[in-house]
């Protein structure tokens, strides 16, 4: 079980334990008004960060390309007293309308290897699923709507500000955090 505040969680083997960045993201989150928002959390896993988003009164959508996150985010909503519409999409694939917020704790990590679990798997770069998610995100957004995106330092912190730049985002560094080997980063972006 994992647990954040009033939040109980259960997080099956084969599904993302929350761990440092979920925690950082959680923190941003809780800095903005979501009550009465509009919100998307895309990669939900085992919905974290979608029932702290609906505990706050927010109208939750999560998505997961994992079909067992779907299920787990679905319990886990339910288990907490929320309702949260989980489904199942690839990024935006099944997506439809606008949202004031969208949330994203992407595989960030540049990996090197066929065999490598999808939850931390961002290509060589760390950047693959991101520069997707960046590519789409836009044309899901709410006119003053905003995306909160964590990354790492691994990364690569300038490039994925430069490509959101190019995406027709402006930036802001919302939260950093050492960790032992690498700098976790939440970017506030608006279009």
């Amino acid at each position: 079980m994992f647990y954040y505040g009033d939040i109980g969680l259960e997080v099956p083997e084969n599904m993302y334990y929350p761990q440092e960045d979920s925690l950082l993201l959680a923190k941003s989150l809780e800095k903005l008004e979501c009550k009465g928002k509009k919100c998307l959390e895309i990669g939900c896993g085992s919905g974290f960060l979608s029932i702290l988003m609906a505990k706050e009164g927010a109208v939750v959508t999560s998505a997961d390309i994992n079909k067992d996150a779907v299920a787990s985010a679905t319990r886990n909503s339910s288990k907490n007293d929320v309702n949260v519409e989980a489904l199942d999409s690839d990024l935006f694939g099944k997506i439809d309308g606008k949202f004031d917020l969208i949330v994203f704790n992407p595989p960030y990590l540049p990996v090197d290897d066929k065999y490598a679990h999808e939850s931390y798997d961002g290509g060589k770069t760390g950047r693959a699923v991101i520069g997707r998610f960046l590519e789409g995100a836009k044309d899901h957004l709410t006119v003053n709507g905003k995306v909160l995106l964590l990354i790492s330092s691994l990364t690569g912190e300038k490039e994925v500000i430069d490509f959101a730049k190019s995406c027709g985002f402006t930036t802001e560094v919302l939260a950093r955090e050492k960790i032992d080997w690498e700098e976790l980063i939440v970017l506030g972006l608006q279009g």
